[in-house]
């Protein structure tokens, strides 16, 4: 009798227990993004919303295909820099985070020289830096963000101070905790366990 309890008891925790995928590119390097080289900001809705632009271009966006420099950044879209100090590229794309643990995301990007990245129009993290660049030269998260368990706008402004421009992204997570079938059945092989056994105390 106690035996059957302790594993009724098991089959419980078992079921219990979360259990999460391994970690996922939900956006992969070489994604294709909606771009622009005219300042978008004037429209308050540039980074929380996509369909507008007649761009689009997979990354990486750069202008030099050789020269010894990071060869992960095989340019595929063209991005010349104006030499100025202010943002001269803004690239963005909607990601579905349906089926991902929100917590879990991790995101990675490299670009010459600076950025803003922007979540659902919050900004997210940005950043100055002179010389060329590497992938992958910043990562983070997004705590403080409120992302939506459906679609997000990833939105990105990017600056150039002339010469040799890069740009590309990731972002990687873990899907949300989902009970397999085989863990389903345990847990009703375990509840019968138990309704028996009540049975059985109450005669």
């Amino acid at each position: 009798m106690l035996t059957r309890v302790f594993l009724s008891i098991l089959v419980i925790g078992i079921m219990l227990t979360p259990i999460f995928a391994q970690a996922a590119v939900i956006l992969a390097p070489g994604h294709i993004w909606e771009y622009t080289f005219t300042d978008p900001t004037a429209d308050p809705t540039w980074n929380t919303t996509t369909g507008s632009w007649s761009d689009t271009g997979p990354a990486p966006f750069g202008n030099n295909t050789n020269g010894g420099y990071d060869p992960l950044f095989n340019y595929k879209t063209y991005w010349a820099a104006d030499g100025s100090d202010g943002d001269d590229l803004w690239v963005r794309t909607v990601i579905d985070l349906s089926v991902y643990n929100l917590a879990s995301l991790k995101w990675d990007l490299g670009v010459d020289n600076g950025y803003k990245l922007y979540a659902n129009g919050t900004q997210v993290a940005g950043t100055n830096a002179e010389g060329y660049t590497f992938r992958w030269e910043y990562s983070g998260d997004f705590s403080g963000v409120t992302l939506n368990q459906n679609l997000n706008v990833i939105a990105v402004a990017l600056e150039d101070h002339g010469g040799l421009t890069a740009f590309d992204m990731q972002i990687s997570g873990t899907a949300a905790p989902v009970p397999e079938p085989a863990t389903m059945l345990l847990l009703a092989s375990g509840l019968v366990g138990l309704l028996g056994m009540r049975k059985k105390f109450k005669k």
